[in-house]
């Protein structure tokens, strides 16, 4: 009895699943009519399937919609990504170009005041260009790509359109050492250009010089002219060295504290010019 109980037991599970099963399918069979059939009327019973489906598709369309949007953003978000980039790389290279414009225009410029100095003045002169530099502060050097080969010697002043560089102080077959006014073991006479007063320009490693020897009685003035006294033969008169930029008056010593502000930036010296005369022609 107990077999026979257990088998139709069995017999109603296998049943209930089988019907269980055909429902489901009718009821999939009946959403596939409604979604394929659209606005045909079916009754109640369409009414009924149709109210239960429209939220599940309402769902599923908000779903499909949003990751549509999210998809569309991150593809907006790739494009600017790349456009940034582009413009970014446009940005760089026109700063190249705008750089090495202004690069041009002041080597041009000062190419411009070599050439007008070389046409202006009657003392014949050598174009050199510097090669290489020393680092060290008493010995502010430069070295020019000319030598004796080419007519530079020792002891020959070096100018630029601006004024006073310095003087060669060493040279071989194809290039000169130039020591810097501004080292501190460099001595030029100088005057005052409007008052005539005499004083020694000493170098101070930096782009400065201090202009020594003169008395606190000289009456001397911030933007006062510096200029080559031609004393010694070192240097041809009446060269631009620099601009009076401060003047102190110690209650010790007999002398003013002066600065001087060089004619010549040295921090961009480039291309120069060797004034070819020996020593006793510039008296």
């Amino acid at each position: 009895m107990k077999k026979n109980t257990r088998r139709q037991s069995k017999g109603s599970i296998k049943t209930f699943r089988f019907v269980l099963f055909i429902g489901t399918a009718v009821t999939l069979v009946l959403i596939l009519l409604i979604i394929i059939l659209g606005d045909q009327q079916f009754g109640p019973v369409h009414k009924i399937i149709f109210e239960g489906v429209g939220p599940l598709q309402k769902t599923m369309s908000t779903i499909s919609d949003s990751l549509h949007s999210v998809k569309k953003n991150y593809i907006e978000l790739l494009t600017v990504r790349e456009e940034k980039e582009r413009l970014w790389q446009e940005l760089q290279e026109c700063r190249s170009k705008a750089y090495a414009n202004r690069g041009a225009v002041a080597l041009n410029a000062r190419l411009r005041k070599l050439l007008d100095f070389k046409e202006s003045s009657t003392l014949p002169t050598i174009t050199a260009q510097i090669i290489g530099k020393d680092p060290s502060l008493w010995f502010r050097s430069v070295i020019i790509d000319r030598g004796t080969s080419d007519g530079v010697g020792k002891g020959m002043p070096v100018v630029t359109g601006e004024g006073i560089v310095g003087q060669v102080y060493a040279s071989s077959t194809d290039y000169s050492k130039v020591l810097l006014a501004i080292a501190p073991s460099s001595a030029i006479d100088v005057l005052l250009q409007e008052s005539r007063i005499r004083g020694i320009l000493k170098g101070t490693g930096k782009n400065l010089y201090h202009l020594e020897y003169i008395l606190k009685t000289a009456e001397v003035f911030v933007g006062d002219r510096v200029v080559t006294a031609g004393y010694g033969g070192m240097f041809p008169t009446e060269l631009p060295v620099g601009i009076v930029s401060k003047v102190t008056r110690n209650r010790r010593g007999m002398f003013l504290e002066i600065e001087v502000i060089p004619a010549v930036d040295f921090r961009t010296l480039e291309n120069l010019l060797v004034i070819e005369r020996k020593k006793k022609e510039f008296n």
